[in-house]
């Protein structure tokens, strides 16, 4: 960011650390011009190396899903603002209202886990909302492998390497169009909406 003191200062440091590089990488091309503004660094001393992920680990198993006869939406992250928790917080309620034959699974633990609570009681749909709080690396694949739609609402993002294990675990995916995402997968692979609740409903 450029507007609050925080981020001014860590541009500044960002500056004087990349003062003497000879080279920088990043992630995605979205990553690429950030740095670039950020750091004052020239465009041509900074390298494009997208994330990858091995597919020999994270491949599909429809045998996996669970529950039966629900379409089941699995999201896997740090619960934070910056990941968008909160556009969840406003998007499961509504989708639910909408189709209830949905089936929400979210993996991963953070401050933002007490208002997912809050809104399952407030809404009463502990039946429909699973949170399986932290859960280590090796058990992601399994977890991606329950669902049928992957959602990623990140408010920023480099890349986002958890859509590539989502697809690469055969989920259609659907994500907030900001930072890199859009770099992540070709079109026909992923929805892409703005960090809005009504868009990314649709």
């Amino acid at each position: 960011g450029f507007d609050d003191m925080s981020s001014i200062s860590i541009n500044k440091v960002m500056k004087w650390v990349l003062a003497n590089a000879d080279a920088a990488i990043c992630v995605s091309h979205a990553n690429k011009d950030n740095l670039t503004l950020r750091a004052a660094m020239n465009p041509a001393q900074i390298y494009v190396i997208p994330n990858s992920v091995d597919v020999n680990k994270f491949t599909p198993n429809p045998g996996l899903r669970y529950p039966l006869n629900t379409i089941n939406i699995v999201t896997v992250s740090r619960l934070t603002l910056r990941k968008g928790v909160d556009l969840l917080v406003d998007v499961i309620p509504e989708i639910l209202r909408k189709y209830p034959n949905v089936h929400f699974i979210i993996g991963g633990d953070g401050p933002k886990m007490t208002i997912l609570k809050e809104m399952r009681d407030k809404y009463n749909i502990s039946d429909k909302v699973e949170l399986l709080g932290s859960l280590p690396h090796s058990e992601v694949r399994n977890v991606l492998c329950r669902g049928h739609i992957f959602l990623n609402p990140s408010l920023t993002e480099a890349f986002c390497i958890a859509i590539l294990e989502a697809a690469s675990c055969g989920l259609l995916c659907v994500s907030t169009n900001v930072g890199g995402i859009p770099e992540v997968l070709p079109p026909e692979m992923i929805y892409l909406a703005p960090a809005r609740p009504k868009p990314l409903i649709e």
